[in-house]
């Protein structure tokens, strides 16, 4: 419940003003400043000519506060059309492990425990994420794998096994894309920065939005990028006018502007603009608190989950 909320209300409306400051230039302005670091180009549906496979990861965390909690991790491949079974992968973490305690311990340095801790269930998804995804590679040759995320967050967690996904993938004639649904990278700012009001660099996603047509591309050149051998390409293959981003390896880049009108075929036309395996992946394997909770009831004893993974708030009479 607010309280006084005669104080919030002035406080969100401060907010909304300062945001209203910030006025967004004009489309066909925007556009003509990112043609100089890249490219816009239409992109017609095309029959899928490979194989997909979706890659999607889920976490629940069960108990309190530092250390006494466990996060159950899961994470699936998923070939389509099917070829045999989805690649599923499940990982447990919690600070009660001794091996875990030590892990963190070790990596941690100056960072507070539960900082410590955050990073690691992070590390371990995306891990276990390319675990799966490298399984399936190895029996579905020339797939088009889309991780769920982009490259950096790869990359800076699970740098290794990444390494070995891309080589799996190349090997094997396949195409290896990373979706990022929220667009949070900052590469185009510099370009159309002169556009905006002094003081303000804005983000790809402000500056994107509602800058390209239904069916339409806008692939950034290489003297931008977010990391060696990293290229991206902005969407915009449904309804909404807020575009998705695509990562890429700069050596596969034929192959992917090539795929790029498989990926519009597979997004839904009304929606959001997210390719239909992304949101298939992600209803096989989504984790919810109940369903871990009830696997923790079986597997753990009742006073060892009283002692250690039950918040006292739960307690609470009112």
């Amino acid at each position: 419940m607010l309280i006084a909320n005669e104080g919030a209300l002035a406080e969100l409306k401060r907010f909304g003003a300062a945001l209203a400051a910030f006025q967004r230039p004009p489309a066909g302005a925007v556009r003509e400043a990112l043609c100089k670091v890249g490219r816009f180009i239409p992109v017609a549906p095309r029959e899928p000519e490979r194989a997909v496979v979706a890659v999607d990861g889920s976490c629940q965390t069960i108990g309190t506060t530092y250390p006494c909690f466990l996060a159950l991790i899961q994470a699936v491949a998923l070939p389509l059309p099917p070829v045999g079974e989805p690649a599923v992968g499940h990982r447990l973490f919690s600070p009660l492990l001794p091996e875990e305690r030590a892990v963190l311990e070790a990596a941690g340095g100056a960072q507070p425990a539960e900082t410590a801790a955050e990073l690691r269930v992070k590390a371990l998804m995306a891990e276990l994420e390319l675990t799966v995804a490298l399984e399936v590679a190895g029996r579905v040759r020339g797939a088009l794998t889309l991780l769920d995320g982009g490259f950096v967050h790869f990359r800076a967690r699970a740098a290794a096994p990444f390494a070995r996904l891309t080589e799996a993938v190349a090997a094997g004639a396949g195409v290896l894309i990373g979706v990022i649904e929220e667009v949070s990278s900052r590469l185009l700012g510099e370009a159309v920065g002169d556009l905006w009001p002094a003081g303000h660099c804005p983000y790809d996603r402000e500056i994107l939005y509602g800058c390209l047509e239904v069916g339409e591309a806008f692939v950034v050149g290489p003297g931008l990028s977010k990391g060696e051998g990293t290229g991206t390409v902005f969407a915009r293959f449904g309804a909404h006018p807020q575009p998705v981003a695509f990562d890429f390896l700069r050596v596969q880049e034929e192959a992917v502007l090539a795929a790029l009108g498989m990926l519009r075929a597979l997004t839904p036309g009304d929606g959001r603009g997210v390719p239909a395996p992304v949101d298939l992946a992600d209803r096989y394997v989504r984790l919810t608190a109940a369903e871990v909770e009830q696997l923790v009831a079986a597997a753990v004893p009742a006073a060892l989950r009283e002692l250690l993974l039950t918040a006292h708030r739960t307690r609470r009479a009112l």
